[in-house]
């Protein structure tokens, strides 16, 4: 019995050229695929476009949850609620979004225009300023959410200074490539760049952010895994906030990088009424751990990011969710809980409220110990070593 061949539309839906090419990137647009959308919706959304991006490739928005009469997004969908501006209003707490106030890049920090040295060895590159995708949370929203941003894009003249940093610095141990979205350029152009990071006369590790494998997991071709191969990609990050992003061609990426990069790990950030309970970051954890992705960071919400009042938890919330994991499913599915701060990453002990804290003391016969709350709730006294 002979077998259907694919269509020539789902040969193209395939192609990562083709996905970008097709992004939903106006209301208008997003109206023709959503004609249920109710006006406080349409209208915020509207509001919010006057200054910011939207972006949708046709693979995610498939992941989106429908209304029964296929005409409507279920508003609160994971996926939906991360792409789509929906709320009324940034607030006006202390954390609110409001177009100007810095995160994470400190002008004392960037090297060049697209070069942030925070920590010693390390330095983060912006390769881009776009994204296959907008998460309209995004903790670079000054860069890549503003339609006016006054970040400056990839320029050959800013990564040859960056080039020139790392070179003249041998403190600089690893060169993170971030944006945006560094998989938003071709081959060609990410081939000039990891060819220079492997000029230098002393080695240093290659590290990769990506969102690629959510929005548009087809970059991950042949070409560009042969590429990361061929100039020794030593890790990659994926960004990814909820177990719905994980589908058949995301794991499919995961596949095929495996093969180019000996550690793939993912960056989660906590996200109110879309992964902040432990049933969901259970799920999402143990799925990157099952595809051979380990969960390395969870993300509390960055203050002045759009959406604070909609996608904002309190730290213990988050303490909460990773204690309730802790030894209750695998240890390298638990991720770390950090703060994020443009002074730099804090992690937070994983206390729970009214919990004993970690502590040192000495008994009444002089033996030192030290106490601490186990995952199952009881406190403990461990021998310790006199110094």
């Amino acid at each position: 019995m002979m077998t259907s061949q694919p269509t020539k539309s789902a040969d193209l839906a395939c192609q990562w050229q083709w996905q970008q090419q097709n992004t939903i990137t106006s209301i208008e647009k997003l109206i023709e695929v959503f004609p249920g959308l109710s006006d406080q919706t349409y209208n915020a959304i509207t509001e919010h476009l006057k200054s910011r991006r939207l972006r949708i490739t046709p693979h995610i928005l498939k992941q989106i949850r429908r209304t029964e009469d296929n005409s409507a997004p279920l508003l609160d969908d994971p996926i939906w609620r991360q792409l789509i501006p929906f709320w009324n209003t940034e607030g006006e707490t202390n954390y609110s979004y409001d177009g100007h106030t810095e995160n994470w890049e400190m002008p004392h920090e960037m090297v060049t225009p697209i070069g942030q040295h925070k920590y010693d060895n390390r330095i983060i590159v912006r390769l881009s300023n776009v994204c296959h995708s907008y998460c309209q949370f995004c903790y670079e929203s000054l860069r890549t959410l503003e339609k006016k941003s006054s970040k400056l894009p990839l320029q050959q003249k800013h990564w040859q200074d960056t080039i020139t940093y790392v070179r003249n610095n041998p403190a600089i141990e690893e060169v993170v490539l971030s944006g945006g979205e560094p998989l938003m350029h071709g081959d060609d152009i990410l081939e000039e760049v990891l060819k220079d990071l492997r000029s230098f006369d002393r080695w240093i590790a290659i590290r990769i952010h990506t969102r690629a494998l959510t929005f548009n997991p087809f970059r991950i071709t042949d070409s560009l895994v042969e590429l990361f191969k061929r100039y020794n990609l030593n890790s990659l990050g994926v960004h990814v906030a909820h177990p719905q992003e994980i589908t058949p061609e995301f794991c499919e990426a995961a596949k095929r990088l495996q093969t180019a990069t000996p550690i793939m790990f993912a960056n989660i950030p906590l996200l109110r009424s879309i992964n902040d309970d432990s049933k969901t970051m259970h799920e999402l954890c143990m799925k990157l751990y099952g595809i051979g992705i380990i969960p390395h960071y969870l993300y509390h919400f960055m203050p002045h990011s759009p959406g604070s009042q909609q996608f904002r938890t309190s730290v213990q919330k988050g303490v909460d969710i990773i204690a309730s994991l802790k030894r209750r499913i695998s240890n390298l599915a638990v991720p770390e809980f950090v703060l994020p701060h443009h002074t730099g990453k804090h992690t937070v002990p994983l206390l729970r409220e009214n919990e004993v804290p970690f502590s040192y003391g000495v008994d009444n016969q002089g033996n030192a110990f030290v106490r601490y709350t186990n995952w199952e709730g009881n406190l403990i006294e461990y021998p310790d070593m006199m110094e």
